[in-house]
């Protein structure tokens, strides 16, 4: 398989557009430091079209958890306690396992999770049909080309959306999936402190015009775009629905535009310095890992 080149953007051009996010932040926006232009514009895209779907914005939570898990840094969007209605959330997180993987396409120390919570649909089981109609429609990815990873619980939606059938599907074992609880069928990370666990699918797209007929996951030569919970159309209708789309990702599928990993790397490290002297809070293992890469 032929890959495709990373552009990545300069120190300076980070910086700049660091500035940008910076002054974003006071109007509310969740936007990682060093969002290259395509992120920029994807992140208002979502934000306006999902405001226009009755999505309440809501503000982004702290990079500084003070749990054990994930070193004390925020892991995803998830809240502990949900909000009522229909909202959207633009979160910075990091992972620590990602510390490991800076050499992988993709991989950001600091990245953007772009949110929707459903509790109040307008139409149940409708999350899924709408985050994938922004990525295609909005975000112009090629349904062509999309590969969604999932159990055989999500074969019904497979089987009746014409997007999905456009691309291509992977299922796993359920087993399987509940096991890893890594978004590709079932979401549930270990020890999370949330405790989240529920039925997903994952997007990805790929990284080189050509790919292999044939799948086997982990999808070699993808990029995870999203992760989108969904209610099983035998179980009774849920009353929250959740999902989530990496921005950078996303932006990166559409451009082929990435900062570096350095560089989002040494961003994570002054924010989270930055976080901890504001609110009084000791730097958790999560910087550490970070710091000593």
């Amino acid at each position: 398989m032929t890959k495709s080149k990373t552009k990545q953007i300069s120190r300076r051009t980070v910086l700049e557009l660091s500035l940008a996010g910076a002054a974003g932040l006071t109007a509310g926006t969740g936007l990682a430091f060093g969002a290259t232009e395509a992120a920029v514009s994807l992140e208002t895209e979502f934000r306006s079209h999902f405001c226009q779907l009755g999505y309440k914005t809501t503000e982004p939570l702290g990079l500084l958890t003070g749990d054990r898990f994930n070193g004390g840094l925020r892991y995803d969007e998830t809240l502990g306690i949900p909000v009522s209605g229909n909202s959207l959330v633009v979160q910075p997180a990091a992972r620590i396992d990602d510390a490991a993987r800076h050499q992988e396409a993709g991989v950001l120390a600091l990245f953007t999770i772009c949110g929707l919570r459903q509790s109040e649909p307008i139409e149940q089981r409708s999350l899924f049909a709408n985050m994938l109609n922004f990525l295609v429609e909005k975000a112009r990815l090629d349904p062509a080309r999309l590969v969604f990873v999932s159990t055989e619980a999500f074969s019904p939606y497979a089987e009746t959306n014409d997007m999905v059938r456009a691309g291509r599907t992977l299922l796993r074992p359920m087993n399987e999936a509940k096991a890893a609880g890594d978004g590709s069928g079932f979401f549930a990370p270990k020890d999370h402190p949330a405790g989240p666990g529920y039925h997903s699918v994952s997007i990805h797209y790929p990284l080189a015009a050509r790919t292999s007929d044939e799948l086997v996951y982990p999808l070699a030569g993808h990029l995870e775009i999203a992760d989108i919970g969904f209610t099983p159309p035998e179980q009774p209708e849920s009353a929250l629905e959740l999902g989530g789309i990496g921005l950078e990702r996303l932006a990166f599928a559409a451009t082929s535009v990435m900062p570096s990993f350095e560089d989002s790397r040494q961003d994570l490290l002054d924010r989270l310095k930055a976080e901890a002297e504001r609110d009084g809070k000791p730097l958790p293992k999560g910087y550490e890992i970070f710091a000593a890469r």
